[in-house]
């Protein structure tokens, strides 16, 4: 079977996983899917006192997901912004290739904040402490209505949190109470000649594959999944499930 054709049978049979047949043929590197009952899969949780929860429902796959609420200054680590996350190690650095996949649901009680675009749900987080993250899912306020979208920044890094490459791509209108699930497959460098990015939701492709630096220079990153936004007086909540890194 040609390569294409291959890789596009992969992502129904993917989908099809998301709702619970399985995962077709995939080898399955990590899992950070919840299925353990606990945050135990993940190094850390940076969220206030029940702000990051483990539920049985909603639930996409298997028999937990994890609930996330953000409220008015939820600071747990004292950074910028408000946040409930948790985070772990993956091991991408310069070079790794890495496919992923999940499923994210906007429940009636999502309420993104709409005074900046800066509402995060899932990130590859550099190694260094300053600016963006280099790879981020987020909610576009700045669009009426609000969409999801996929920001990939690279290169070169200024102290002005500049760099060489700045692409975005808003993929997809933001629904209330439907699971949307995310196969994202990314290649990290921080030069664009080897980096790219592909993305499917649902089954669609959304994002070709695209060259382009997905590393800052001399870093590496590490995955955050639940919301991170700047500072707002909205209660927002969002629910995670599934969460796998594969070989297709």
């Amino acid at each position: 079977m040609p390569g294409r054709t291959r890789i596009a049978c992969f992502v129904v049979a993917l989908t099809l996983a998301a709702v619970g047949v399985g995962d077709a043929h995939a080898i399955i590197i990590k899992r950070l899917d919840y299925e353990t009952g606990s945050f135990s899969q993940w190094t850390a949780v940076q969220a206030v006192v029940g702000g990051a929860r483990i539920v049985r429902s909603p639930v996409h796959q298997g028999r937990f997901a994890a609930r996330f609420v953000v409220r008015p200054g939820d600071n747990p680590i004292r950074a910028t912004g408000e946040r409930a996350e948790v985070y772990t190690n993956t091991g991408e650095g310069e070079g790794t290739e890495s496919w992923w996949a999940w499923s994210t649901y906007f429940p009636t009680g999502f309420r993104p904040n709409r005074n900046s675009t800066w509402n995060v749900f899932t990130q590859w987080h550099q190694s260094g402490n300053m600016c963006s993250p280099p790879v981020a899912f987020e909610v576009n306020t700045s669009l009426t209505p609000a969409h999801l979208r996929l920001r990939v920044w690279g290169g070169r890094l200024t102290s002005a949190c500049g760099s060489s490459t700045r692409r975005v791509w808003n993929f997809a209108t933001l629904r209330r109470n439907r699971w949307y699930n995310f196969v994202f497959h990314v290649k990290w460098s921080d030069r664009a000649s080897i980096g790219f990015v592909q993305l499917w939701v649902n089954g669609h492709r959304k994002v070709p594959k695209t060259h382009l630096a997905t590393l800052y220079n001399g870093q590496s990153v590490y995955l955050k999944q639940g919301f991170y936004r700047g500072r707002s007086n909205l209660t927002t909540t969002i629910y995670h499930d599934g969460l796998r890194r594969f070989r297709p």
